[in-house]
């Protein structure tokens, strides 16, 4: 297996500048989407839904999905809403602080090219979030939560108040930080 490729500044540049080139397009053309790239985002997906996960085998095909999203943007095959979606969606369970901004960038892609669709948005501010925490920073949407050893639970990662409104929360399709304070109160019982 071919190792991990974790993007530098130049590499990072470049691989934007081909999305951004690849969303011009998109917003003209009309192509269908990537129907490799949606399986691969429903298996993303599905992996973290059952009772049990082996998270070491989960990580290695994180990294394997993300070795081909990275292919698939260089060859651009990535090319509608839904492809950048499903490209940030993989990228958001990346393994470095760059792919979970890129995972950002090709979210955001997705909301600029399918305005009306709440998951891109959504997932913009999953990875904004995801980001702040790989640099050990409160997070500032609240979508994301921590397994604590000790108790056993389930825990909101601490979120920097103020940080977005609640008004900012509704615009990416997340609740009210009232809400989610009060379900978090709710499932630490």
């Amino acid at each position: 297996m071919a190792p991990l490729i974790i993007f530098g500044d130049t590499e990072l540049k470049k691989v934007f500048a081909v999305i951004f080139s690849l969303a011009s397009f998109s917003a003209n053309a009309q192509p269908t989407a990537n129907e490799e790239l949606k399986v691969m985002a429903r298996n993303d997906q599905s992996e973290r839904s059952s009772a049990k996960i082996d998270w070491a085998a989960v990580d290695l095909r994180d990294k394997e999905r993300a070795m081909k999203v990275t292919q698939m943007l260089r060859e651009g095959q990535i090319k509608t809403a839904e492809d950048f979606y499903n490209a940030g969606l993989i990228f958001q369970h990346g393994s470095s602080a760059e792919e979970i901004k890129l995972a950002f960038s090709l979210a955001t892609i997705s909301a600029r090219l399918d305005p009306l669709h709440p998951a891109p948005k959504w997932l913009a501010a999953a990875a904004l979030d995801r980001y702040m925490i790989w640099k050990k920073l409160p997070q500032w949407y609240g979508t994301q939560s921590q397994f604590v050893k000790e108790t056993g639970k389930t825990q909101l990662y601490p979120i920097l108040p103020g940080a977005v409104s609640d008004e900012e929360r509704a615009e990416a399709y997340v609740p009210p930080l009232s809400k989610i304070v009060a379900d978090e109160e709710a499932n630490s019982r």
